[in-house]
């Protein structure tokens, strides 16, 4: 099994109950939904730093997604 790390990390009412949310719609713990989130996060540096776009399409038009 890997190593695991503790972190204590500080939420905004928002995102808590946003967290909350996903992890019951989802049927996972908060952790992994957060773990899920950082390999997309990651996913999504990777695509750009190697000059690919990540395009989503809503009512028959592409946008671009441009991560903060």
């Amino acid at each position: 099994m890997a190593k695991t790390h503790r972190v204590n990390v500080n939420f905004t009412e928002n995102a808590y109950e946003t967290l909350d949310e996903l992890a019951r719609e989802r049927g996972k713990s908060m952790s992994e939904v957060l773990r899920d989130a950082i390999s997309l996060e990651k996913w999504f540096e990777e695509t750009r730093r190697e000059g690919g776009r990540v395009l989503v399409e809503r009512d028959g038009e592409a946008r671009e997604i441009i991560p903060r």
